[in-house]
């Protein structure tokens, strides 16, 4: 989903449970949508840490888009995957801090409408849910011939080239 999507629907939500939550649906909505900071992670690791640019960051995900449903293309985004949640999760019970478990249930909202988008698109499988679940595949399509990684150097490449203008 687009940062906007996430905007509106995490407002809404938002909205809806501060009858509830109180002043906790702030870290809800906070989290709903500050999650996607991971996809700012990934721009920055697949361009070297040498471009900061957030309009860059948009472009790079723009050029994705256009390999979505290409047979290579696998991804993985870090605080969205089981690895991060798990460990928020624990740490939320733990504390049985109300604003923790704002902030849990904001990122589970975020994600779970991702995997709502993903599986309308008929693409649900493109996202590695978990860091194993990204190694394991990646090494099998690689013995297939199929090299994920080169299409985010193809983004990078695509965005950085002098005729690029943008989404």
């Amino acid at each position: 989903m687009r940062p906007k999507e996430h905007l509106i629907y995490g407002s809404l939500a938002s909205a809806a449970l501060y009858p509830v939550m109180g002043v906790n649906a702030v870290f809800f909505w906070g989290a709903s949508f500050a999650i996607d900071i991971d996809h700012y992670l990934d721009f920055l690791y697949h361009n070297g840490f040498k471009d900061f640019s957030v309009k860059k960051m948009l472009d790079y995900h723009a050029a994705l888009e256009g390999f979505w449903f290409r047979p290579e293309f696998l991804n993985i985004e870090v605080f969205h995957c089981a690895e991060f949640i798990m460990p928020f999760y624990l740490i939320t019970r733990l504390t049985g801090s109300a604003a923790m478990t704002a902030l849990f249930w904001g990122l589970v909202f975020h994600i779970v409408l991702d995997m709502v988008f993903l599986w309308r698109l008929n693409i649900f499988s493109n996202r590695a849910h978990s860091f194993a679940e990204y190694f394991l595949r990646k090494r099998s399509m690689e013995k297939r011939g199929l090299y994920p990684s080169s299409l985010y150097s193809e983004a990078v490449r695509i965005i950085n080239m002098p005729e690029y203008t943008g989404n």
